[in-house]
């Protein structure tokens, strides 16, 4: 700053101003006058230099007026939402006679609803972007394959989309389904920047179309800086990078600044914090307002870049975006402009009043609060992280070709749910034909109840994201083909269609009509009277002569708080269908991150892989044993499901029983004939296999996956990346000191054996057995001669049982002995 300003700016301040603290000031100036000259280059051009200081500091004043009013009004909202916290916090203590921790960690339960209700009340809107993503049109034969299979994308529609994004979907590619998507696009992005500078934000809109950009650290860091500064110059729009006066920045000065930013981007932000500093996160409010200093000069140019150094697809940051605007509006409206604050606040009350730091289901409420935060997935080393997610990804693909046969056991878990939320027998089993239709399913995704696999950042089995990489993508695909999405996806719309009909019936009672059991239902989810009655307003629509409660409905009462009710609205149902057919919740998740441990660390990566596969038992431990122990006992109008003994005897026989079914159709799919189930041992199986004993039946008998089947439980334990480097070790060293020891080493069969364990597509149950046919039993016999003879013996040492498809016959030779399974 010239010294006759310095001058001027400590007289206005009235004291001799620091030099960080002139430098902030300089900056601020620079570039508020760059981005005054980014309105009107040519007539901020023309503008004489002392009068456009004049404008830039009389903008500064202005923007510095608003954000103190700011600062003021969002000390207000913080107040309201501490205030209406402890209200929370008081009812839950008071109705469920819980610790302050226990309130708290219920609260975060809630939210985290919340901020999914959020999320598909934005992803319905979404449905021509995600019709345009998935659109096979103007591809080739082999394109429509990886598709199908790999969820690759179509890159003309791509192209055109981002085009149209730029263009702000007035763009000239002619592609109306291009068209259509970013417009969807651009207007739901918008309304949750509005929604969230409404509760304290403070995000600026662009004057173009708006794409998320997601940063490969490792690709970018790779690169090199010089390099990849000079690879993304050319992509950029240079028209903004301009200096104070309005002219545009040379080559020179544009490198200058990408190489600061390399620096940012491939140290993660660390190189702008200094050794020792706090690094603690701010206001949530203050989320998104930094400016965005990399701009590409159309879609063409940010494809470019995102292949080069992207992470993922487009549509992956797109979704994220989605994703990441939730959380930060759930968080802001449920506890304020500084969300971190408020709850370093809350974990303080919560030791001071149940006299230490309480944990809730194995954690403290510091771990549940990291991984609703979201910092839990935030990688301390992207390289790390990477690595361990493709390990994690790899057991995926290689182990859980079966799993859709376990997952019979999702509907003694789907019925025992209705039951406890009063739903109907009879229409619960309709809902599932009717999910499987097509105009049910666009009913469920117009209305936020979108399957799983198109949205969700979650796998059910190990309780990660499955990161849209190479290994990602073959792990979704196989979860795919072995029609386990088709399965999961089925039931949840199935119950969720279900769940909006009895919501519906229900919504055309008075709160004070309800039964006592309705409204602890309904309190228990987050619903509150004045909740109750902007629902009761709302008019009914109908789907196949059903009534239905549906987001737009609640929107139409124009209630002010509409939007905060559609996402409890949607939360309560989506986590009832997630308890219905199990997803890991929040306290699922923080045990299987280590306590919240960070991805990218030593910590965090080993608790995820430990826990990887345990996600599905754990989570049956946290949703159904948790709450037949808690649903309070004797409330007026509550179900027979509602009572403890009810619950866990149904539980138990019907888990059994469906277990029973899944282990046997497991037996046949690979060649057997049913086991003899008038052995107790059959039964202790059964009882495992249907995850009635949870993580500990899991553990003692076997794993509900059939994917870490060893005989040393301590695999199981351990874990399938750890039994895979047991594996690896027995490969290399056992068989070396077997060599060494002159014993046969059955190396060959061992390595076939590892393979086939670890590779996508070769193991899906209803091709498993051709595939063994076609050569795989065959090379495994010439690799160690005797193997097929073993483990016919060994099967019927295990359980007496025959195969009815000989191994290494390439068909079979007679029926599956059903009569076997009565001792026959």
């Amino acid at each position: 700053m010239h010294p006759k300003c310095r001058a001027a700016v400590n007289q206005a301040a009235g004291k001799t101003l620091t030099d960080a603290q002139i430098q902030k000031i300089d900056d601020r100036m620079s570039e508020t006058m760059r981005r005054l000259a980014r309105e009107d280059p040519k007539a901020w051009m023309a503008t004489p230099p002392d009068q456009r200081m004049v404008q830039a500091a009389l903008k500064v004043q202005g923007d510095i007026q608003a954000e103190a009013a700011r600062k003021v009004d969002n000390a207000q909202r913080q107040a309201l939402k501490t205030a209406e916290l402890e209200t929370r916090l008081q009812s839950y203590t008071k109705r469920q006679g819980g610790n302050r921790a226990k309130a708290l960690t219920e609260d975060m339960n809630l939210t985290n609803s919340y901020i999914d209700g959020i999320k598909r009340d934005a992803s319905r809107q979404l449905m021509d972007l995600i019709e345009a993503a998935k659109s096979m049109q103007d591809t080739s034969l082999g394109r429509k394959g990886l598709m199908a299979l790999f969820d690759a994308q179509n890159p003309k529609m791509s192209q055109d989309l981002a085009m149209e994004v730029f263009a702000q979907g007035k763009g000239a590619t002619g592609n109306k389904l291009a068209q259509d998507g970013a417009k969807a696009w651009l207007e739901v992005i918008e309304g949750l920047r509005q929604r969230f500078n409404s509760a304290g934000g403070d995000v600026r809109q662009l004057d173009y179309g708006y794409l998320p950009q997601a940063h490969d650290q490792g690709r970018v860091r790779a690169t090199g800086q010089e390099a990849w500064a000079g690879r993304v110059l050319p992509l950029l729009d240079r028209s903004r990078y301009l200096r104070e006066d309005g002219s545009r920045m040379t080559d020179a000065e544009v490198l200058d600044f990408l190489r600061a930013s390399w620096e940012t981007i491939a140290t993660d932000g660390m190189n702008k914090t200094a050794p020792g500093q706090f690094k603690g996160v701010g206001a949530r409010a203050n989320a998104g307002s930094q400016s965005r200093e990399i701009h590409f000069k159309n879609g063409a140019s940010y494809l470019e870049y995102q292949k080069q150094f992207g992470m993922g697809s487009m549509y992956d940051a797109m979704i994220g975006h989605i994703g990441g605007m939730s959380r930060n509006i759930g968080l802001v409206e449920r506890y304020g402009p500084n969300p971190e604050s408020q709850m370093r606040l809350q974990f303080d009350l919560a030791e001071r009043a149940d006299g230490e730091k309480k944990r809730v289901f194995g954690n403290r409420p510091e771990a549940y609060w990291r991984v609703l935060n979201g910092a839990s997935g935030m990688a301390e080393s992207a390289r790390i992280a990477q690595v361990a997610q493709d390990v994690r990804n790899i057991e995926v693909f290689g182990k859980l070709q079966g799993a859709v046969l376990s997952s019979l056991t999702d509907l003694p878990t789907y019925f025992v749910t209705a039951g406890y939320n009063k739903l109907g027998y009879w229409e619960s089993l309709k809902s599932i034909g009717k999910a499987m239709t097509p105009d049910t399913r666009e009913f469920l995704n117009m209305h936020g109840m979108i399957a799983e696999s198109m949205i969700s950042d979650l796998n059910r089995w190990s309780g990660e994201n499955i990161r849209q990489n190479w290994s990602g993508r073959v792990a979704n695909s196989t979860m795919k083909l072995s029609l386990m999405n088709a399965w999961t996806d089925t039931l949840r719309r199935a119950f969720s269609l279900t769940m909006m009909n009895g919501v519906a019936k229900l919504s055309r009672v008075e709160w004070g009509r309800l039964s006592e059991y309705d409204r602890w239902r309904m309190e228990n989810k987050g619903l509150t009277e004045q909740d109750w009655n902007v629902i009761r307003a709302a008019q009914l629509d109908r789907h196949r002569g059903a009534d239905m409660l549906t987001p737009d409905a609640i929107y139409a009462t124009g209630d002010a708080r509409a939007g905060e009710i559609v996402a409890k609205y949607i939360g309560l149902i989506t986590d009832e269908s997630e308890v219905a057919i199990l997803n890991p919740d929040l306290a699922t998740r923080a045990i299987t991150s280590g306590g919240a441990a960070s991805k990218g660390t030593v910590m965090g990566e080993t608790a995820r892989a430990v826990a990887q596969f345990k996600s599905f038992p754990i989570a049956m431990i946290s949703r159904h044993w948790r709450r037949m122990l808690e649903t309070p006992q004797g409330l007026e109008g509550a179900p027979v499901l509602a009572n403890r003994a009810a619950y866990s005897v149904t539980m138990m026989v019907t888990l059994t029983a469906l277990g029973a079914m899944a282990f046997q159709t497991k037996q046949i799919v690979s060649g057997k004939d049913p086991v003899d189930m008038t052995q107790s041992s059959f039964w202790a199986r059964a009882l495992a296999q249907g995850g009635g004993l949870g993580f500990f039946g899991d553990l003692i008998l076997e794993d509900t996956t059939d994917a870490m089947s060893r005989t040393d439980p301590l695999f199981r334990l351990l874990g399938p990346s750890f039994g895979s480097l047991a594996e690896v070790y027995s490969l290399t060293k056992g068989n070396i000191d077997e060599m060494v020891a002159g014993e046969d080493t059955n190396a060959g069969a061992e390595a076939i054996r590892f393979a086939r364990g670890h590779l996508p597509l070769i193991n899906l149950w209803y091709a498993k057995q051709a595939v063994n046919g076609m050569g795989l039993h065959a090379l495994q016999e010439a690799a160690s001669p005797g193997y097929l003879a073993r483990i016919k013996n060994k099967a019927r040492k295990d359980w007496g049982q025959e195969y009815w498809w000989q191994p290494g016959d390439s068909l079979p030779d007679r029926a599956p002995d059903f009569g076997a399974a009565l001792g026959d």
